[in-house]
């Protein structure tokens, strides 16, 4: 499904889910056959890609507990932070990108709090901090190896209208839009990975994320900070393709790679040869030399010495 149709797709299901919802005494709100309201309401729906540029510091949310909270805390710690924006009414969605960050996390290998800290940070003004705390616990269970909320936190941004949460899906690029028929936001399937600085590093899109590219997206935007030197190797092998949005073999990079076997071949085909000549060269018995005859001497009474 391109992501034009998963827009489309998503938002009629939740136009769908918060129709249902609504009382009898208020229409539903349908869009009929050749309509133009789904695409005009999508207008604004996008994800505008903002790669290496700084989140904006001193944004204040409110966790679970009511206690306010900063991004910057988050920040600074020498570890890449995995950010999602969303809300936690939302019928569908949000709940698979989370799903499918805490898959791509526990299969990647990599350990949440120790090579990265992940945020998630509602859009939604009113939403319902145990309905927060209940999505939390069930991401934190799926992660597994013991991930606590302090490695994986979820933080709201009710207290200023989720001004501060505009603020980050604005640097960001992350475009949504609220429809007041069925009260549900409308937006993309997006998280983001940021740089221990807060340097936006990279864009995973869709719900589900291959490992491969989930660990490789963190160690880059780690720095080599995090991951194995095998991962360093890899990713001198891997480039983020922005066209197919994942992780492909970069070709120059083989062909160095292949050169530089052609050379240490060569070099070490080359000191064998020169070993092996040197090891002839010793084995060559050299032939005595031969003395020079000595000129016959003449006696003074005419015999020859």
């Amino acid at each position: 499904m391109t992501l034009r149709g998963l827009k489309i797709f998503t938002f009629a299901t939740v136009a769908f889910a918060g129709a249902s919802a609504q009382v009898s005494a208020e229409p539903q709100v349908v869009f009929p056959q050749g309509s133009d309201q789904p695409l005009a309401a999508l207008q604004d729906i996008d994800v505008i890609e903002h790669l290496g540029e700084h989140v904006p510091s001193g944004l204040t949310f409110t966790n679970v507990a009511g206690q306010p909270v900063a991004l910057d805390a988050l920040l600074n710690r020498g570890k890449p932070v995995v950010v999602t924006l969303g809300y936690h009414r939302c019928p569908m969605l949000c709940g698979l990108v989370l799903d499918g960050l805490a898959k791509a996390t526990h299969g990647s290998g990599l350990r949440l709090g120790r090579d990265f800290t992940a945020v998630d940070i509602s859009i939604d003004p009113a939403e319902d901090s145990k309905l927060l705390e209940q999505s939390q616990r069930r991401v934190l269970a799926s992660v597994g190896g013991g991930a606590t909320a302090a490695q994986w936190p979820f933080w709201l941004s009710t207290t200023d209208g989720a001004a501060a949460a505009r603020s980050l899906a604005d640097a960001v690029g992350f475009r949504y839009k609220f429809d007041p028929s069925s009260k549900q936001f409308a937006h993309d399937a997006v998280a983001f990975v940021l740089t221990p600085e807060g340097v936006i590093a990279r864009y995973l899109y869709g719900v589900d994320y291959p490992e491969r590219d989930f660990r490789m997206a963190v160690v880059e935007a780690g720095g080599g900070r995090v991951g194995t030197s095998l991962d360093k190797v890899i990713l001198a092998c891997y480039k983020y393709d922005p066209a197919t949005r994942r992780y492909a073999p970069f070709v120059m990079a083989f062909m160095r790679i292949g050169a530089l076997l052609v050379f240490f071949a060569l070099a070490g085909l080359m000191t064998v040869l020169w070993r092996k000549e040197i090891a002839m060269r010793k084995r060559v018995v050299p032939k005595p030399s031969r003395q020079p005859r000595q000129p016959r001497q003449t006696r003074e009474d005419g015999s020859i010495v």
